[in-house]
């Protein structure tokens, strides 16, 4: 029990148990690059716990996908549907791999990034009346 606190305590966001399919883009050691489909067991601001077919080495840097109906991804933000990740783990689990992921950039810090700047020009135009 010790140890789940300390593991909770390292977390900076909640984890979300929910399922998303992800396309997974890298490359091999030798260069090669792979597309794999794998699913989202739980999402946090931070990372993911990904199940995926493929071992993938800790420190491998991964773009994922989120599938979305084309009429439905030109109207996204480019930040939504692709997110790029550092595999931290890979741990067998019958015939699938759980990565454990960290983001690139935490999602949270990309909208709130938006907000500050939707703010500062609030701001700003409500100076300059």
């Amino acid at each position: 029990m010790r140890r789940t606190a300390s593991v909770a305590e390292r977390r900076g966001w909640e984890r979300l148990p929910i399922s998303i399919p992800f396309f997974v883009r890298g490359s091999k050691a030798n260069g090669e690059e792979f597309l794999e489909f794998a699913t989202a067991l739980n999402l946090s601001a931070g990372g993911l716990l990904l199940a995926t077919r493929r071992y993938l080495d800790p420190g491998t840097q991964i773009t994922l996908e989120i599938p979305v109906a084309l009429l439905n991804k030109a109207q996204l933000p480019r930040s939504v549907s692709l997110l790029h990740a550092t595999v931290l783990r890979c741990t067998p689990d019958r015939q699938y791999f759980l990565l454990g992921l960290q983001f690139e950039e935490p999602l949270l810090s990309q909208q709130t990034g938006l907000e500050a700047g939707r703010f500062r020009s609030t701001g700003k135009e409500s100076s300059s009346k």
